[in-house]
């Protein structure tokens, strides 16, 4: 459809470095921040999708106006267009025939 889609990277590397002590925290500092790495990589996943879906959903209600004003506006105004031509060009062809018909009755009479 032309719709650009964003792509957003994070470092996803278990080897970053620690930004606290050891000696003065437990497991269940690890453990957070094993899951806060997790929460942060979803939620760069969950932006990646949500942007994604807003911009093909604005899309897709572009190309919707785009159909309904075809099916509303352009098709009924091309077909009355077909109608005109159509009636003109079969008045045209009544008068030529009535033309060749006095043209005949001329010449045999």
């Amino acid at each position: 459809m032309g719709v650009e889609i964003p792509m957003i990277s994070i470092n996803r590397g278990h080897n970053a470095e620690l930004h606290y002590g050891l000696y003065s925290t437990n497991a269940q500092m690890d453990e957070t921040r094993v899951k806060f790495t997790k929460v942060k990589m979803l939620t760069a996943d969950l932006a990646e999708i949500e942007n994604s879906v807003y911009r093909l959903a604005n899309a897709i209600k572009k190309t919707q106006k785009r159909a309904n004003a075809l099916k509303n506006i352009m098709i009924p105004r091309f077909e009355d267009d077909v109608k005109f031509i159509t009636a003109a060009l079969e008045e045209k062809e009544r008068e030529e025939f009535a033309r060749l018909k006095v043209i005949k009755k001329n010449k045999a009479g």
